[in-house]
């Protein structure tokens, strides 16, 4: 079976099978000591070399096809070497310095083929994907070129040229319309942390390889290894905190680049100078040449320090303001574009509003932890919409923030999918029609049961709005939203998860159920569905029962609401979303994650029995998704995102997650955590 299964994948990845089986011989052998000669003494890196010509193989197989493949594979490298032999030769016989040190060393190394493969595979890649992995390659290619210096180095940089250009060259994508890549709006970050990557691992890589011949190698020369090692250490250090948009970074940066350009300049520019050491005449070529090296070694780092200065602006994130300012306009695009279900809880306390500059739409966020937490969909027509996602994701970079775009449906999922993020399920929205809703059949008979009840006690429902509430009414509502929220272990769940506060808003409708005594014994709120400047439906939030209300009066008040909006001509009544409820169709291990943690938070949030609940209604199911930019962002998005929801979550209450487990108390369904 097992011989059966490996036959087949060599029919499928013949290439990448081969290289494979080849690259395990060479460690087997211990062949592959001398492969990299940039690290001859240093077999852990050769083998890393190795690792990484079988993986850049399977990429490009998967990507381009077995033939392409091979004849990139070999192509690209030996034109690659003979191109620097070429240029060697040239260089050498001109007497040019760095030419004459690279005649008899070797040019070939595995990374070349690794380096060919994976540009030429970036060319089918996702627009995202393809300009993030060509940004690395091209800042590890560069980096090696001018501070290592070495044939090579250059061979390698020639190769990942040709191979670049040959996979773009070979990839035929289905011509569709996109929007336009963040490309531009972000190149200026993306070209400075390349840069101060660059530097700093160029000047630690000067320590490591033999001979370092590079323009920028000279860097080493001028300070003690010591000196070395904290250079290139505070640069790499500066980069991650420009990438993250902190002001530490650029000042960070700024200090070094001064230092260092004021180290240069004075080793190599005003001693000289001063020393007479400075002679043109009677010189050849390569004299000349390295004088005008040495003179010119500190315009680098200066000329890296002016543009470092001229973009503070653009390099320090803006801080994050949960203003009310754009509320305004934020409600008149869920009015008038195609929001969603979700969309009105983006006016919610805390939430700031992103408008786009040419007025298709809007997006309601906020930041936590550095990332950028959207809140649903946009606002914005469907037609807009990619354009409204792409303007926005830019406006985050811009700020140094990692966009997450939560709890969104699936077109805002298939427009990000479509360039490469990733998207997993965060939860299950359930969605009624209300034009066919009726309480017949034995599907309803719960809530025929609760409504009869309710009519037999006299319990009514009341259709009303917070500002309409007398004094005593209104305190009747919060006493029974407050004492939800005081009874729970942990704390109330927030970001989607609407309160007391949330139900403060001429836009939301409150359905009571009136005892016949004329006391509030439960309460739900309904967020207004606005699609195209009509009201289409109500999406229910808060759900709070009082203590004395009667069993069923969540299905009396929800079954109301849904034959009221039908009686009045709307289409849907969402039942909100529950978080971590695991999709239908989801069998990932996210999905079973997601589970897990359901069940670990079901003794206080309740949220498995919030699904059983919605499920009474006959309600469709439709998935929700967060969708971030890489995989590798998914740690620090779920950092944020819990955060948001819970933002005064301590140690302590780990203890008390763990004493709800030990009680194993149920949770009533109508006191479980509502939302999406």
């Amino acid at each position: 079976m097992a011989h059966t299964a490996l036959l087949g994948r060599f029919r499928r990845f013949p290439v990448s099978v081969a290289v494979a089986l080849a690259a395990a011989v060479l460690v087997v052998t211990a062949r592959m000591a001398h492969a990299e000669p940039d690290f001859p003494h240093h077999p852990p890196v050769a083998a890393l070399a190795l690792v990484a010509v079988v993986l850049a193989t399977v990429l490009a197989e998967r990507s381009l096809g077995s033939l392409r493949t091979l004849v990139i594979g070999t192509a690209a490298p030996a034109l690659g070497v003979l191109g620097t032999l070429l240029t060697v030769t040239i260089g050498s016989a001109l007497g040019e310095a760095h030419a004459e040190f690279a005649v008899g060393k070797p040019l070939f190394a595995p990374s070349i083929v690794a380096a060919a493969l994976l540009g030429a595979a970036s060319a089918a890649m996702p627009a995202q994907h393809r300009w993030r992995t060509r940004a690395a390659l091209w800042t590890v290619v560069l980096t090696l070129v001018l501070f290592a210096g070495h044939g090579s180095d250059l061979a390698r940089a020639l190769a990942t040229l040709i191979g670049t250009a040959a996979g773009a060259a070979v990839v035929r994508r289905a011509s569709r319309p996109h929007p336009r890549t963040t490309r531009d709006a972000v190149s200026a970050r993306t070209w400075v942390v390349a840069t101060l990557i660059a530097l700093g691992a160029g000047t630690l890589v000067t320590l490591v390889v033999p001979d370092p011949d590079g323009v920028l190698s000279l860097f080493a020369d001028a300070m003690s290894d010591r000196a070395v090692v904290v250079v290139g250490l505070l640069l790499l250090a500066s980069a991650w905190l420009v990438q993250r948009g902190r002001r530490a970074g650029v000042v960070l940066a700024v200090v070094v680049l001064v230092t260092l350009t004021a180290v240069l300049a004075d080793v190599f520019l005003i001693e000289p100078m001063t020393d007479d050491a400075v002679q043109w005449q009677g010189l050849g070529l390569d004299a000349i040449e390295w004088q005008v090296t040495l003179l010119g070694a500190w315009l680098v780092p200066a000329a890296v320090l002016f543009v470092v200065i001229a973009l503070r602006g653009t390099l320090v994130r803006a801080r994050f303001r949960a203003a009310g300012g754009c509320r305004d306009d934020l409600v008149e695009m869920l009015r008038d574009g195609d929001a969603g279900t979700l969309g009105h809880m983006g006016t919610w306390h805390g939430n700031a509003t992103w408008t786009h500059p040419a007025g298709l739409g809007a997006v309601a966020y906020r930041v936590r932890g550095e990332v950028a937490l959207t809140v649903s969909d946009p606002a914005c027509a469907a037609a807009d919409r990619a354009e409204v996602v792409a303007a926005f994701t830019a406006f985050c970079e811009r700020n140094g923030w990692v966009p997450a775009f939560t709890s969104v449906h699936e077109p805002v999922r298939e427009i990000l999918a479509a360039e490469g993020w990733t998207a997993l399920p965060v939860g299950v929205e359930s969605v009624l029609d209300v034009t066919t809703f009726d309480l017949r059949g034995k599907k309803r008979q719960d809530l025929r049961t609760a409504s009869n009840r309710a009519d037999r006690e006299g319990v009514r429902d009341e259709w009303t709005t917070l500002d309409a509430l007398d004094v005593d009414r209104r305190a009747e509502v919060e006493a029974i939203c407050t004492r939800w929220a005081a009874d729970r272990r942990l704390p109330e769940m927030g970001f989607t998860l609407g309160g007391f506060r949330e139900l403060d808003d001429p836009d939301v409708r409150l359905v009571l159920a009136v005892a016949a005594d004329g006391h509030v014994t439960a309460v739900t709120s309904w967020l207004p569905v606005y699609e195209h400047g009509t009201l289409t439906g109500y999406t229910l939030d808060v759900m709070r029962r009082g203590e004395d209300g009667m069993p069923g009066v969540m299905e009396f008040l929800i079954a109301r609401t849904a034959l009221r909006a039908r009686d009045a001509g709307l289409t849907t009544v969402s039942l909100s979303g529950t978080p971590l409820a695991a999709h239908a169709d989801a069998r990932s291990l996210v999905a079973r994650g997601s589970l897990l943690v359901a069940r670990l938070l079901e003794p206080v949030y309740g949220f498995r029995s919030l699904q059983r609940f919605k499920e009474k209604f006959g309600a469709r199911h439709e998935p929700l998704w967060i969708v971030v930019p890489t995989p590798l962002h998914v740690p620090r998005v779920a950092r944020a995102l819990a955060g948001a929801y819970v933002p005064g979550l301590r140690p302590k209450h780990l203890w008390a997650l763990r004493q709800a487990h030990r009680s194993a108390a149920p949770v009533a369904p109508a006191r479980a955590a509502s939302g999406s």
